[in-house]
């Protein structure tokens, strides 16, 4: 099974003793271990960053591109909806919409196409096919079983702030049986504005009860970077569908390769 479409598995090994540390709790450089890749004095430390995460206290996630390998699935979907009725999207158009709420991107496909475009025919079309193709489950990033179960272990409050609806973020959660980790789950339905605006990060570290700007927000799309630092977190991308451009690491505290990379930065402290 390629590693993007694995199943949570055994852990990577750590890092390297000689990889700097940066605490995520505030303690003092004397209380750090002397190789600097452990600290007993505290929850949780971060380890291997060359960025400062000091303070963090919550994570928020995406979802469709992060922790589910959904997007390759949904652009097939509606770009063979689209093609099947005669009319067809540049990579440049589709990517401007990944992260977006579904809603949105079809005012802007409708705008795209004009009148002549029927959107119902297509909505009807999109839906059966990615129905269809999320029958047997709902594939998991790799590393999104652990990083979860790894935060939670840490006792960090875990969010979840979607461009999905509520239903489908529900049903993918229960199917992964992930859903008990969150304490507050925040889709389209419940905010005015979706990404890139902040009102679904704002809303997620309001409900999980931690400051924005002491929430890391994990996300793969540019428009989510762009909702999770507009509402003030620190955002680490992992790229999926997008790789990271400049306004990416611009807006970015860390661009990961992969979740398990991101995981490996914080370690117990107990």
């Amino acid at each position: 099974m390629p590693e993007n479409r694995a199943r949570a598995g055994a852990w990577p090994p750590g890092p390297e003793p000689s990889q700097r540390c940066v605490i995520a709790k505030g303690i003092a450089p004397s209380q750090i271990a002397i190789n600097g890749s452990l600290s007993l004095t505290s929850r949780w430390i971060v380890v291997n960053s060359r960025v400062d995460l000091s303070g963090i206290e919550a994570v928020i996630f995406d979802m469709d591109g992060l922790l589910f390998d959904t997007e390759p699935l949904i652009k097939t979907a509606k770009l063979g909806a689209i093609r099947a009725l005669g009319f067809d999207l540049t990579d440049a158009f589709y990517d401007s919409m990944i992260g977006v709420p579904g809603p949105e991107c079809d005012i802007r496909i409708q705008n795209h196409f004009g009148p002549a475009f029927p959107m119902e025919t297509y909505l009807t079309s999109y839906r059966s096919a990615w129905t269809r193709r999320i029958a047997d489950g709902v594939p998991l990033k790799a590393g999104a079983a652990d990083i979860i179960r790894h935060f939670h272990a840490l006792d960090m409050p875990l969010g979840l702030a979607t461009s999905s609806g509520r239903e489908a973020a529900s049903h993918h959660l229960h199917a992964a049986e992930l859903h008990h980790y969150f304490r507050a789950v925040v889709t389209r339905n419940d905010v005015t504005r979706g990404k890139p605006h902040p009102d679904l990060y704002l809303k997620a570290s309001e409900l999980i009860g931690v400051t924005p700007e002491r929430c890391l927000a994990l996300e793969d799309s540019h428009n989510g970077v762009r909702a999770a630092h507009a509402a003030g977190c620190r955002p680490i991308m992992v790229p999926d569908l997008l790789q990271a451009t400049d306004e990416m690491h611009r807006l970015c505290v860390h661009v990961a390769d992969n979740l398990h990379d991101v995981r490996r930065m914080f370690v117990s402290g107990r």
